[in-house]
């Protein structure tokens, strides 16, 4: 496969990931700033709806994928 398969592979992967790693960097900033001593009151109220919107998300996404499985799992193999 050409580099061009893979750097679209990528893209794709990080595309489904995207609202994973939001949520992570949400709770990053949240740890790091509060060690320096910076409180921001509007990033702890902002990570219950990153939260909230990353399991939607997970949970929509994964029951497509689930889904697409037992739909793809009751096809019958063709037959010869």
């Amino acid at each position: 496969m050409d580099s061009d398969g893979y750097l679209s592979e990528i893209l794709a992967l990080l595309r489904q990931l995207f609202p994973l790693l939001i949520s992570l960097l949400d709770d990053a900033l949240a740890v790091v700033l509060t060690r320096l001593g910076c409180h921001l009151p509007w990033l702890e109220q902002l990570m219950p709806f990153v939260l909230s919107g990353v399991t939607l998300y997970v949970v929509i996404h994964g029951g497509k994928v689930i889904y697409e499985f037992c739909e793809h799992k009751g096809q019958s193999p063709p037959s010869g």
